[in-house]
C-alpha cells in the first residue's frame, strides 16, 4: 500500500513493484499492460482524503495460552479464534480506494505468481 500512496504516477509504479519482486525494471510490453491497461484508470484518486478512511478497529487482545493452562477449555476457544482471525488475514489497507486497490493487489498477485519471481527465505 505504501508503494501505491506514495507513487507520483503509473510508471513509477509498476516499475516500484517490479523491482521489489523480481528486482529488475518491466519491459515496455509489462509497461503497458499493468499500468496503462489495469492501473492508469483511477490512479489520480486513488487515496481517499483523511475524511473518508475509516480506521480499522485493531483485533481483540486475547489471554495467555502456555504449557500451564493449555488443556483448559479457555485456551482452546482462545486458539480456536486466533486460528479464525488468521484464517481472516489483515484488513485492507483504508487509505486506498478499494475498486483501485483490488486491481493493484491483482497486478502485485500476478508478479508473485509469475515463475520469475523466487522465493529465498
Amino acid at each position: 500500500a505504501e508503494l501505491a500512496i506514495n507513487a507520483k504516477d503509473v510508471k513509477s509504479l509498476v516499475e516500484s513493484v517490479y523491482l521489489r519482486f523480481l528486482s529488475r525494471l518491466p519491459s515496455s510490453q509489462e509497461l503497458t499492460d499493468c499500468g496503462e491497461k489495469v492501473l492508469a484508470d483511477g490512479f489520480a484518486e486513488r487515496v481517499l482524503s483523511p475524511g473518508e478512511v475509516i480506521a480499522v478497529e485493531p483485533p481483540p487482545r486475547f489471554g495467555h495460552v502456555s504449557w500451564s493452562n493449555h488443556l483448559s477449555e479457555q485456551a482452546n476457544r482462545i486458539k480456536i479464534q486466533m486460528e479464525q482471525l488468521a484464517r481472516e488475514g489483515d484488513p485492507s489497507d483504508p487509505r486506498l480506494r478499494a475498486d483501485w486497490r483490488m486491481r493493484f493487489e491483482d497486478v502485485v498477485w500476478a508478479i508473485v505468481n509469475s515463475p520469475e519471481f523466487v522465493w529465498v527465505p
